[in-house]
């Protein structure tokens, strides 16, 4: 398993910056577990600080949630406040539950990090005959504004990321790619695909360049070359984005000024089939 994301530094930057699923993806999921089983109790595999594991707990018995990093754990486990949710620090190849006792595994955002043979095997391990298997994934913020893709600012987020081109893992591209390539293909059959979902948050220029901060490739390069190169980067960016916010008057305060950001998911699930 790939490990990023294991700094306290930087759970609480995920924390507070990294976006919840949409409530319409987790209805599908929802749905889909209850097409053969009660809601009982799910597993979120990778589940970082506890963002879609807390838009899992209203809906099941109990949520066991499980990440590689003990930062991470320590993060989610703070601030929480639901007494359903159990965190647990465990890779995501070696579960902590017994055998056909959760009728849901999701991962969120993490699947790409797995070694996903021995993944796919402990999550048939565990999962109930008729349980759902779902991974889902986003790809970075797009800016919109009346509606349509606002270029200027979605310009400047590729800026950033190119800036940071050379210190994201492989698994970056599969992310991007969508799972598309065979290794994500689910254990099951019958893999339904869904890429008609997305989350929408109004954010400030500080919420864009918090977001930024949270990528690995981000967090890669200032523990490769040092902070400065990391602060110099978000300053770059952040005067970036004032040129567009501002339209080139500098006298323009666009601290507070409001962006619309769409965060576009796609969903692989499949059934663990019920033996005869």
């Amino acid at each position: 398993m790939l490990r990023l994301f294991e700094t306290s530094l930087h759970a609480k930057l995920y924390a507070e910056f990294r976006p919840n699923p949409p409530a319409s993806l987790i209805n599908v999921v929802l749905q889909a577990v209850k097409k053969k089983l009660p809601l009982d109790r799910a597993l979120d595999v990778g589940c970082g600080s506890g963002q879609n594991t807390r838009c899992l707990a209203p809906h099941f018995r109990s949520v066991l949630a499980t990440d590689v990093s003990p930062a991470q754990i320590k993060e989610a486990a703070a601030s929480n406040t639901v007494a359903n949710i159990e965190y647990r620090v465990s890779a995501a190849e070696e579960i902590p539950a017994p055998p056909d006792s959760i009728q849901l595994i999701a991962a969120c955002q993490c699947a790409h990090f797995f070694e996903l043979p021995r993944f796919f095997a402990e999550a048939d391990r565990v999962l109930a005959p008729g349980g759902l298997l779902a991974l889902y994934a986003y790809g970075l913020p797009e800016p919109y504004r009346d509606g349509a893709l606002w270029t200027e600012l979605n310009d400047v987020i590729l800026q950033a990321q190119a800036a940071t081109a050379g210190f994201w893992a492989h698994t970056r591209n599969e992310v991007a790619d969508r799972y598309s390539d065979p290794r994500f293909r689910l254990p099951y059959p019958g893999e339904v695909r869904d890429e008609s979902h997305y989350q929408e948050r109004t954010l400030t220029l500080d919420g864009l360049l918090g977001g930024i901060s949270t990528w690995s490739g981000f967090q890669t390069m200032v523990d490769r070359c040092g902070a400065e190169r990391g602060e110099a980067l978000l300053q770059q960016t952040r005067e970036r984005f004032h040129a567009v916010l501002s339209s080139g008057d500098p006298k323009v305060d666009t601290s507070a000024i409001t962006i619309t950001v769409r965060y576009f998911y796609f969903l692989l699930m499949a059934r663990k089939p019920v033996s005869p």
